[in-house]
């Protein structure tokens, strides 16, 4: 029962928001201007804040592993290449060939992972680090996906995608956090920083509510029962399938690796959070497939109160946390 506990107190807050967002929205509280408010101010300041402090405090001797962060990449491209293989063999619309696979491999790591990994450890401790790799693949694989499986064919949208990712708000906040962890600078534990810590501090406190009411004011109910064998399909394999197998990989080479039971922990984590809100962002604006997005959104954000929460009691009562 005490491992169930700590499992439930740790993921059902998170979802609780995305409840309330949802509800304000259906109260007319969080009409749809205020919601892309909500995401860019989330997206541009709040979490950028949030990464730069996280990383700025990190040690990266202690945090980065090469065959962790291989493993966490290289799992992620997996998943996206065989979902995208079987689902030319099974999807004839090649817009929802799209929407079907990016829903089935691009997870919400860098907001609803990263709160789980602090809420259940206490810290990020590598979950950071391998969200400077992991958000760039996620964009790379996305538009090349939607660059050919959409409605309209999309052109030079590859060298656009390396200029964006360039310029990503969570990645620059990662990569000027980074000299911080290098040099040891002691940003929020000297006095002489406290008006540029406490600023900090404070922007990247609105981080994770911001983003979970936006999530919850993004999906709508309506799109639930269109392409539902779609949506059931994309996200068995996001929150069961791909974690089942990544993570129980991991598992059996875990001494031949390296992994500790964080570090699997992590990786469930990465590997079975629900399907990202970008996913129906680009869907939308790559002429794909963009109710299926939603749907597929809206089921896995659902679904996953009950796969992640199973997850983390599985680590609790093994005592791998």
């Amino acid at each position: 029962m005490s491992a169930f506990l700590f499992s439930a107190n740790s993921v059902f807050p998170i979802f609780l928001l995305i409840g309330v967002g949802w509800l304000l929205k259906k109260r007319g509280m969080l009409p749809q201007s205020v919601v892309g408010a909500l995401n860019t101010i989330a997206f541009n300041v709040a979490f950028p804040a949030m990464l730069f402090r996280e990383m700025a405090q990190a040690t990266i001797a202690q945090a980065f592993q090469p065959l962790f962060v291989i493993y966490g990449v290289g799992g992620t491209i997996l998943t996206f290449a065989l979902t995208w293989l079987g689902a030319a063999l099974f999807i004839k619309n090649k817009a929802a060939i799209g929407a079907f696979v990016q829903g089935a491999f691009r997870g919400n790591y860098a907001i609803v992972g990263l709160m789980l990994i602090a809420n259940i450890l206490g810290h990020t401790g590598k979950g950071i680090l391998l969200t400077a790799f992991v958000v760039p693949v996620y964009n790379i694989l996305s538009v090349a996906l939607l660059t050919f499986r959409s409605r309209q064919p999309q052109r030079r949208t590859l060298r656009k995608a390396a200029t964006g990712i360039v310029r990503n708000p969570l990645i620059i906040g990662i990569l000027l956090g980074l000299p911080f962890s290098i040099f040891r600078i002691p940003l929020f534990t000297c006095p002489d920083a406290k008006v540029v810590a406490t600023t900090v501090r404070y922007l990247a406190e609105l981080a994770n509510p911001l983003a979970m009411l936006a999530i919850g004011a993004s999906i709508s109910s309506r799109t639930l029962l269109k392409g539902l064998p779609k949506m059931i399909a994309a996200t068995a394999i996001k929150l069961v399938v791909s974690p089942l197998i990544l993570v129980g990989g991991a598992f059996l080479l875990r001494n031949a690796l390296g992994f500790s039971g964080e570090d699997l922990l992590v990786l469930f984590v990465l590997f079975g959070v629900p399907t990202a809100v970008a996913s129906y962002i680009m869907a939308s604006k790559m002429d794909a497939d963009a109710d299926l997005a939603a749907g597929i959104l809206l089921l896995s954000s659902l679904l996953s109160i009950f796969t992640i929460t199973l997850g983390v009691y599985l680590f609790k009562a093994s005592g791998l946390i």
